[in-house]
Parts: C-alpha cells; structure tokens; sequence
C-alpha cells in the first residue's frame, strides 16, 4: 500500500512539474519593407557613358552601355588604391621617403616629349609616399604614376599584375589594366566599374584626403590647383579626372551628403564626354531590383538604359560654338558628372522601417482548450536611408519558451539595405499564462 501511494505521489508531482512545450509563434514580420515615393529623373548625358553609386545604400545607376572603354588617367584611382593597400599611410602623414633616380626623371622626360601630363622630378630629390600620391591624384602625373608602380612593385609589368587582380576581386568585368596611368588605349574600364575602385579608394582615409585638396604643394613647381576645377564647391570632395583622344572627357565625383544624421557618400562617372548635354537630355530612374529576405548584407545594383539611346552629335552637324575642344577637354565632363551628382545625392530619403512597441508576432500557449495568447513587440526604432522603391529586407530571430514573462526579449529583427544593417529587439508585451496545477494534475 505505501509503494501505491507513494508512486500515486511521485506520478502527481511529475505531472504537476513537468515542462511543458513552448508556446506556438505566428509571425506578421514582413520579409521586406518597400521604401515609398519616387526618386527624381537622373540627367544622363547624350553621348558616353554615365553612373551614379550611393554604397552604403546600396542604390546604383547607369546609363549606356556597360562596355569596356579607354578611360584616360580615371585609371590612377586604381594605382593609388594599390599602393595604399601595398604601404597603408595614416590619414595626415607623409609615409617614406622614395629618392627620385634616372628612370624616374626619363619617365618625366617622356611624358613632357609625348605631351602627357606630369610633374617634374630630378635625379636625388626625395618626395614622400604621399606627395607622390598627391601628384598623381590632383596633377594627375603620368610620370608619378610610373614611379609609384616601380617603387611598389619593381616593374610596371608587375604592378599592372595587381591592378587587374585588384579590378577582378571587386567584379571589375569591363576592365582591364595595360598601364599605371590610363595613357595607353589599351586601359579600358567602364562608367559603372571606376565606381567600384573610387568607392574602396574613398573609403581610405588618405586616399580622400588627397582626393579632396584643392591645392598641393611640391618641391619643384610649388604650388598648384587641382585639375579637377568641381573638387572644392558644391559639396564635390573628389576625386579624378581623365583625357586622352581615345578616351574623350572622362570625370569620376564624390560627394557626401547628410541625411537624418547619416553621412552618405554618393559617387557620379562619366566617360567618353565629346560634346555637351543638351538642355532636354533624356532622364530615367532605376528600380532597385527586390532582394531576398536574408541576415547577410545585400548590394542592389540595378543598372538602367534607355530602350532609345539618343543620336550622338556629330563634328559636321554640331555649330561651332559647340565644337569639341582639346584645349580644355573636360569642360563637357564636369558639368554632366556633377549634375548627376547632385540629382543622385538629392534623391537619398530617410526612411523609419521600424517603431517601438509594434506588435510583430504573438506566441500562443495552448491549454484548457484556449490558445493564451501574448504579443511580441518590437523594443526600439530603426532608421535608414535609402532611394524611394528600394526594399530593405527584414529577417527575425523568434523564440519563447513556456514561461517567459512580460518584458523578456525573445528575439530580434535584422533590417538590412546596402551596407547598413541595423537590429532591433523583440519582447513580450505580456507574461505567458500558464495552466493551473490541477489543469497539470488532470491532463497528462
């Protein structure tokens, strides 16, 4: 008789202290949020090619064909982002000294009989690291761009070895490096791909300094603007021009700007610029093309042409006064690059995909023949910028077990649009009822 109770006990108190199971999770969290309104047109020019990038966003823009073009000294983005990769110098340092010898002064003296842009060296002078960087960038020296390669690498032969590796590692597929400084046809790239380099290139605090200064000064010329006339106003902070008359006008830009207290950097390109964009050019706006609900950071590059490419002008139908000039080739460039610039940057919204306290899912304990049912609420807000018809995904991580009460955070949800990604916790509103000891006793 005491073994029958005292099993009769033990039964009683497993059924009253037994786990029970989790509560069942219905969700109501979109797999992703649309961005609403609609961007402004883009005024991509009449001839060339054209593009517009906003990385951390993840928005990105074409016009034209994405097919490899000569790209003029636009290749010297790549050549300073090798050699800052080869021999990282901190942002406001000079890095080491590199002593000027024989070859370095025949690349000079080349460049000046070929009629290639330069800056003048001689046997035993001693320019650092980032003077050298800063004559490539903003004079946009042929022969500096020799130097560096030499001096990084030992050859040329074996530096253009790391620009096309550098070209391949970041999807480069229209490019392809025959040269340190774009002078050789042979370089080619496109409008889209050169934003890919200048991106990795402005994300280097060194390479935007230099990209960004207006004037330099170097030992033998002195003090000098930057070729690039846009650098300095209207927000422009960078970066390359390019020309040759393979290439036509060719001009990479870089803006930041501040949305909702985010610092956003927006690039433009244009490529083979030959004649100016007519007041009525033909505009278009890319759709960002849906992404996948997933926790990793995705890169939306929608890439748009128009079905009707406008007619390129001709030297023969052209008035004079319109007429290509190769004593200031980069007067067609600027302007279409910086246009695009600025539409590009004034499309950028800010946009709340999340509030605190919105119910995204409930868990439900079922027993007594009731689902007892408690809300899950979301802890905080989430803010992002974005380009309107843009999607930022959303994925959760959800999980209550039988008991948890009112305020446990039970998981999170993951937004995620171009490089920002952004979490935000997930708590019950309420404690999850449980049954009854006698409801435990009765229903085994």
């Amino acid at each position: 008789m005491v073994l029958v109770v005292g099993a009769l006990v033990l039964t009683g108190v497993n059924q009253v202290t037994r786990a029970l199971p989790a509560p069942m999770l219905r969700t109501s969290l979109a797999s992703s949020v649309t961005i609403p309104g609609s961007g402004p047109t883009l005024p991509w020019p009449s001839v060339g090619q054209a593009a517009v990038d906003v990385p951390s966003v993840g928005y990105a823009a074409s016009w034209g064909p994405d097919t490899p073009v000569p790209i003029a000294s636009l290749t010297k983005m790549t050549t300073a982002v090798v050699v800052l990769r080869d021999h990282p110098v901190p942002a406001g340092a000079q890095g080491p000294g590199v002593t000027m010898g024989p070859g370095d002064v025949a690349a000079y003296e080349n460049a000046i009989n070929t009629d290639q842009s330069n800056v003048p060296v001689q046997v035993g002078e001693i320019l650092t690291e980032r003077q050298m960087l800063e004559g490539l960038l903003n004079q946009s020296a042929n022969n500096l761009a020799y130097s560096l390669a030499v001096w990084d690498a030992g050859s040329l032969a074996a530096f253009v070895v790391k620009m096309n590796g550098l070209a391949t590692s970041l999807g480069m597929t229209a490019t392809h490096y025959a040269d340190a400084s774009g002078y050789q046809p042979q370089t080619v790239s496109s409008a889209v791909d050169v934003l890919k380099v200048a991106a990795v290139g402005m994300a280097i605090p060194t390479f935007a300094e230099v990209a960004g200064l207006t004037t330099i000064t170097l030992p033998i010329i002195g003090t000098v603007h930057n070729i690039v006339a846009e650098i300095g106003s209207n927000g422009v902070v960078g970066v390359k021009s390019g020309f040759t008359t393979a290439a036509g006008g060719c001009m990479v830009l870089a803006t930041y700007r501040s949305v909702a207290g985010q610092s956003v950097l927006v690039l433009s390109s244009v490529t083979g610029q030959m004649f100016p964009t007519p007041a009525a050019a033909p505009t278009t706006t890319a759709a960002n093309a849906a992404a996948a609900p997933t926790t990793t950071t995705p890169t939306t590059s929608p890439t748009t042409t128009p079905t009707t490419a406008p007619p390129a002008p001709t030297a023969t139908t052209m008035p004079p006064d319109m007429a290509y000039s190769a004593d200031d080739p980069l007067r067609y460039a600027g302007p279409a690059a910086q246009s695009l610039l600025t539409a590009a940057a004034a499309g950028l919204v800010p946009v709340t995909v999340a509030t605190p306290g919105t119910p995204v899912a409930s868990a439900d304990a079922r027993w007594g023949g009731t689902a007892h049912s408690v809300s899950v609420l979301t802890s905080g807000a989430v803010d992002l910028v974005g380009w309107p018809g843009q999607r930022v995904t959303v994925a959760h991580v959800l999980s209550v077990p039988a008991g948890a009460r009112q305020g446990d955070r039970v998981g999170a949800a993951i937004y995620v649009l171009g490089t920002q990604r952004a979490v935000v916790g997930l708590h019950l509103e309420g404690t999850v009822r449980e049954p009854t000891w006698w409801w435990r006793l009765t229903h085994p």
